[in-house]
């Protein structure tokens, strides 16, 4: 029993407030991270309405994990096998996302951090990005020739940014050594002004190869925090302003 006069009367007011300020769950959140603070726990496929009920964008699934601190949006495509490149001709690979490419560029805009993986294994089939022999592109169709681990670094793999490609660190590629040994160019591209891959065109190819295209992963910002938060803290103050208001005479009395 409550003292003092607290009746069913004050209990149905408490209702209706925490009914009006409380977080609504939902499944149609605008991020993985508001799907996680509106109540979600397991990781795995949540619908998301990235531009809100009122934007003109479809809504579209995609796989949140919440298995670290860091709330991670995966966004996965038709192409993340491994590929076959072989000898003889051009090696053009189209790379086509849950979601329409507009729905990926505004999760990509409202993350603190994208990366996709790229990796090459060559045998005898040299990537040759600085002659343009090799390329990825972007959603406005640029072409971009750097590859994973190298940032934006025109005609260069990461081991050529860092001078440590094998057999020679003067070269911009391992797969540039167009030998017999299997060698592998790999790494994350990072950039959000071009992510996601569309496409990735390997011409002229030599030899033989394999193609491996990550699906793009971002990590959600932190200031992107549904508004619903605000609600909570202002129905605690609510509460216990009422909460005073009914209690206080009765102790004031005593």
């Amino acid at each position: 029993m409550f003292p003092y006069g607290c009746n069913s009367l004050l209990l149905m007011k408490i209702a209706i407030i925490l009914a009006i300020v409380s977080p609504q769950v939902s499944s149609q959140q605008a991020s993985c991270l508001g799907t996680r603070l509106s109540g979600a726990e397991d990781s795995g496929s949540y619908t998301l309405d990235v531009d809100g009920q009122e934007g003109p964008l479809a809504e579209f699934n995609v796989y949140c994990d919440f298995s670290g601190l860091d709330t991670m949006t995966i966004l996965h495509h038709n192409s993340e096998d491994r590929r076959r490149v072989s000898s003889g001709g051009d090696f053009h690979l189209q790379v086509a996302y849950q979601g329409g490419l507009e729905q990926i560029q505004a999760v990509v805009q409202k993350s603190a951090s994208c990366q996709q993986f790229l990796r090459y294994e060559c045998r005898n089939s040299p990537l040759r990005l600085a002659e343009n022999i090799s390329w990825w592109e972007t959603t406005a169709n640029n072409r971009m020739y750097s590859w994973g681990g190298a940032g934006r670094r025109t005609g260069q793999c990461g081991c050529g940014v860092q001078q440590n490609c094998k057999p020679s660190p003067d070269q911009s590629c391992n797969c540039d050594a167009n030998d017999t040994v299997w060698r592998t160019d790999e790494g994350y591209l990072a950039d959000l002004t071009t992510l996601p891959v569309v496409n990735v065109s390997l011409t002229a190819r030599e030899g033989e190869g394999y193609l491996t295209v990550g699906p793009l992963v971002c990590v959600d910002e932190s200031e992107f925090i549904p508004n619903e938060w605000w609600q909570i803290a202002l129905g605690t103050a609510i509460l216990v302003f009422a909460a005073l208001l009914t209690f206080m005479p009765a102790f004031i009395r005593k």
